[in-house]
């Protein structure tokens, strides 16, 4: 009987390893910022400064370009989706950084599939997807 339970507990432990990364919840989410280093692959200037902050009960703010939002998002079957978000409303005057903020707006008002790992966060949307790591503690 013990060899079962070990054999069991060893095989639930290598398929939870096989994912590639942590098992993604609402409590691994939260109370972390992440700041905007790719869309689609390609590098955003970090100064831009796009981040992302997941706070208690998925309270979600940041900066998506030159506008800031906030609102609230829901886990769901392993994607992320923003309830209607608030936001400035910023005249942005370079393209680039509008883009950033059209494609980070789109992303969680559309929902995204969710992958991270303790340094990185992938939200892979229908039309971006967002490559976010975890910013440093100050």
């Amino acid at each position: 009987m013990k060899l079962v339970l070990a054999a069991t507990t060893a095989t639930l432990l290598l398929a939870a390893c096989a994912g590639g990364g942590l098992s993604t919840t609402e409590s691994s989410l939260q109370h972390q910022r992440w700041t905007l280093a790719t869309v689609n692959g390609e590098p955003v200037d970090a100064g831009i400064g796009s981040d992302l902050a997941i706070g208690e009960h998925m309270a979600i703010s940041g900066l998506a370009g030159c506008n800031r939002f906030f609102g609230s998002a829901r886990l769901e079957q392993g994607r992320l989706k923003a309830d209607p978000l608030a936001s400035t409303k910023m005249a942005c005057l370079s393209g680039s950084i509008q883009q950033v903020e059209t494609a980070v707006l789109a992303t969680l008002n559309q929902g995204a599939a969710v992958s991270h790992d303790d340094r990185q966060l992938t939200l892979t949307g229908s039309d971006y997807t967002l490559g976010y790591r975890l910013a440093d503690a100050d």
